[in-house]
């Protein structure tokens, strides 16, 4: 297994791959080192990793569903809810379905402490065709200091750990999770359109998945574990992985919790103060007001990160 991204990985737990069915459905393991969850009605599909992590890099390529997928999420994510139901912590991505003729949108999450009524969201076009199989892979890098969120190797997002964040920095152990469910209230155009069975079953083929993480069951040299992480380069920002993430952020974000001063009157997120978006590029409610098209060379970025 290997990541095609322009940085090599951490080699911890890289060879422990290992995730449990979720919801006893609509699975397929196939043998070329790939996983398919499929949607037939709206109880969706899923499987978790079997260890859960305290930090760590983790990702798959994923292959979406392609025609009428309006309201279809599929979700490659941390969580700790069935630990921590009131509390919980969570990183996600969702990939946002949508009708016949638009492309999959992309948004990040990061949750904190049971910290939902503040969600973090941001939102994305999809610069990329995302139905072709293997081809576009998304990570998650979780440190003590810093949260990453990688598209082709391309970091899209950063979220720095500030203290006045307290709880809302996600910090207890997580487990990584696939899955493919039915957000016809929300997913797309606020919930306008909505997922038609008519074009079911919707598959979502998952491939060379990444658990590099350490392991919270592991009494096994925790704070080596921590360090190595923490001066890899999947979680250090060098100058030109900034560039590429300006550059990504400039062309394709199209929603930031940050800028949201509709939903969020008198929230203050503290981490957003050095974000590079300028406010003037966005409505009072956290939308772009710039109209992306998708590049036919998309993340043409990652060639700065060589």
């Amino acid at each position: 297994m290997y990541f095609r991204y322009p940085f090599t990985y951490p080699d911890r737990d890289q060879s422990r791959f290992g995730f449990r069915q979720l919801f006893d459905r609509s699975i397929d393991r196939e043998p070329d080192n790939y996983s398919k969850l499929s949607e037939y009605d709206d109880a969706g599909s899923g499987f978790i990793s079997k260890s859960a992590y305290r930090h760590g890099f983790f990702g798959a390529s994923i292959k979406l569903p392609a025609d009428y997928t309006a309201g279809v999420v599929v979700a490659f994510y941390l969580s700790n809810w069935d630990e921590y139901p009131k509390n919980h912590d969570e990183l996600d991505f969702e990939l946002l379905g949508n009708r016949r003729g638009h492309g999959w949108r992309v948004q990040t999450n990061m949750y904190g402490n049971g910290s939902t009524a503040r969600g973090r969201e941001e939102r994305y076009h999809l610069p990329v065709e995302p139905t072709v199989a293997g081809v576009h892979r998304y990570a998650i890098a979780w440190t003590p200091n810093n949260i990453v969120f990688y598209l082709d190797g391309v970091p899209i997002r950063e979220v720095v750990c500030v203290p006045s964040m307290g709880g809302d920095f996600p910090s207890k152990p997580m487990s990584v999770y696939a899955t493919i469910w039915d957000g016809s209230a929300w997913a797309t155009d606020g919930g306008k359109y909505k997922v038609d069975y008519a074009y079911a079953p919707f598959a979502a083929e998952f491939s060379d998945l990444v658990l590099s993480g350490c392991d919270a069951s592991s009494v096994a040299d925790p704070e080596g574990c921590q360090v190595d992480l923490l001066t890899h380069d999947v979680a250090v920002m060098a100058p030109a992985k900034r560039a590429a993430m300006r550059g990504f952020r400039e062309q394709y974000l199209t929603y930031t919790a940050c800028r949201d001063r509709v939903r969020y009157k008198t929230t203050v997120f503290p981490e957003c103060d050095d974000l590079a978006d300028g406010d003037s590029s966005f409505h009072l409610w956290g939308e772009s007001k710039k109209r992306r098209r998708r590049s036919s060379s998309p993340l043409q970025y990652s060639s700065s990160m060589q």
